[in-house]
């Protein structure tokens, strides 16, 4: 198997529309598409990696997934005209009134809160185009609309996820910890702020996966299978769309 990279750049997918038909008029349904909600330190990019393998493994002519974390600040920015220093400004935390209009009166950066909105926009128009695996930032709540999507929680322990972070910092155990204990409350925050939910709500979500006792490798399989199962149910429930039908079927709940 030749793995393909999977941390690609989201521009090439920018030019791809909704409303796009395909051969006798037909609309494209959206997705399929994944996004991986985690805890710091619990494996999101290694099991991302692995479910891409996993999808080109069968066929390698299949459609290429790209996985979208980090990379979606860049794209919106770029998208949007801006530079690309902004998005120092947008972690993936809570942004305040305060953060929100200071910037942009004293001329820092654009309104913070229209640019999570761009953002989000963005997040959609990708998992409608399908193929995409979204890292974070909230994406199984932006797209909680949009049919033939599957929304994976990682969780683990907080001492294997230290001794993880540990290794990949460099640093202590107890630092580790300390760092991941910050990360999880700032996204936890970015997601009350603008979701009004709880990032870490089991029933927000189509799988919880301990990563603490199932290896990226395995959940990457699970995952893919999920993914498989669950464009096979809807596609054989939907009915035919056409030009003139509503652009998305009636999805097939796995939660």
């Amino acid at each position: 198997m030749n793995p393909l990279p999977v941390f690609e750049k989201a521009e090439a997918y920018l030019n791809v529309h909704l409303g796009h038909t395909g051969p006798g008029g037909a609309i494209k349904a959206p997705g399929p598409f994944v996004t991986l909600s985690r805890e710091s330190g619990a494996g999101g990019s290694a099991v991302a990696r692995a479910i891409v393998a996993q999808l080109h493994e069968p066929d390698p002519r299949a459609p290429h997934w790209a996985v979208y974390s980090a990379n979606l600040i860049d794209e919106m920015l770029l998208s949007a005209g801006l530079p690309p220093r902004l998005a120092r400004f947008l972690p993936e935390d809570r942004t305040s009134e305060i953060q929100a209009t200071i910037g942009e009166i004293i001329g820092l950066h654009p309104n913070l809160w229209s640019l999570i909105d761009k953002t989000n926009e963005l997040i959609r128009r990708l998992a409608r185009d399908g193929h995409a695996i979204f890292l974070g930032r909230g994406a199984n709540f932006a797209t909680a609309s949009i049919p033939n999507g599957v929304h994976v929680r990682l969780v683990a322990p907080v001492a294997i996820r230290a001794e993880r972070t540990a290794r990949w910092l460099g640093v202590d155990p107890t630092t580790a910890a300390m760092h991941n204990s910050r990360r999880d409350a700032a996204r936890a925050r970015y997601v009350q702020s603008n979701f009004n939910t709880d990032v870490a709500s089991p029933s927000e979500y189509d799988l919880v996966i301990n990563t603490g006792t199932i290896p990226a490798e395995t959940a990457g399989e699970i995952i893919a299978g999920f993914v498989r199962a669950h464009t096979t149910a809807t596609m054989s429930t939907a009915p035919a769309a056409t030009a003139g039908s509503a652009a998305s079927a009636t999805p097939v709940s796995l939660r």
